[in-house]
């Protein structure tokens, strides 16, 4: 078992869970920021291999949940394009080609705004957010795969995230 101590938090590692050097087969690291850089290169990484095969289960990739999941915290409001982009986490996705696809899925639709027409407002459709339901009812099951945080140290990763986007 490895402990962490800081002046905030004390927890452990404990031999079932892999330390970054065993997930990559690697001795040492010259310094505590190269780990940290690594072990979120790493971890961003895993997430992603949990949450690609999750979402394509239910018919969507993670970036068109995401403009859905915009989308339908504005409902019954529409949302244009550039709000889109800004609100993504994966701020480089194609927005346009996403609408397209989410179009074709009869998930939203796309309007001119009848008040300044170069404007593109996108709304979500009821069968939008019945996807969102169901990927809702889903997402149990994605994060029964984080359960070896304790809800505390979920929040207090997330916080640290937070502050090193500072």
């Amino acid at each position: 078992m490895f402990v962490y101590t800081n002046i905030i938090h004390t927890f452990a590692v404990t031999e079932r869970e892999m330390r970054i050097e065993d997930e990559i087969h690697q001795k040492e690291f010259k310094d505590d920021y190269r780990r940290l850089l690594t072990n979120l290169l790493f971890t961003n990484n895993w997430l992603n291999q949990q949450l690609m095969p999750f979402f394509k289960e239910l018919g969507l990739t993670l970036q068109q949940h995401n403009v859905l999941a915009i989308l339908r915290g504005q409902h019954p409001d529409p949302v244009c394009f550039g709000d889109i982009q800004n609100r993504m986490v994966d701020r480089n996705s194609n927005v346009t080609r996403l609408i397209d696809k989410l179009i074709e899925k009869g998930y939203v639709t796309r309007d001119i705004c009848p008040s300044n027409r170069r404007m593109i407002e996108v709304r979500i459709t009821e069968p939008g957010l019945r996807k969102l339901q169901q990927v809702d009812e889903n997402f149990p099951k994605l994060f029964a795969k984080l359960n070896n945080l304790t809800r505390e140290e979920a929040v207090l990763v997330s916080n640290l995230l937070d502050k090193l986007r500072g």
